[in-house]
C-alpha cells in the first residue's frame, strides 16, 4: 500500500499544511507511522514555514485522506 505525503506553506485555510493520502486497504499502523514521520521531520517543518519549540506543531493543518482512483472534475 502506498502513502503519499505532500506539504505546502499555504494550505486551504491559509496556513502551513501537510496531506497524508493513502491507498484503500492501508493499515492504520502505516498511516500513523507516516504521521510520526511528518512530526519528526524538522527540515520539512522549516521548509513550510513552521516556527516552533520542540514537539510543538501548533498552526499545522494535517489532512489525512484516502486516495481516489478516479478524479472527479467539475
Amino acid at each position: 500500500m502506498a502513502i503519499t505525503i505532500s506539504a505546502t506553506k499555504m494550505g486551504r485555510r491559509g496556513r502551513p499544511a501537510v496531506q497524508i493520502a493513502f491507498d484503500p486497504g492501508t493499515s492504520l499502523d502505516d498511516i500513523l507511522a507516516a504521521q510520526k514521520k511528518v512530526f519528526a521531520d524538522r527540515a520539512l517543518a522549516r521548509k513550510i514555514g513552521l516556527t516552533f519549540c520542540g514537539g510543538c506543531y501548533s498552526g499545522l493543518d494535517l489532512d489525512i485522506q484516502q486516495k481516489f482512483e478516479t478524479i472527479v472534475q467539475g
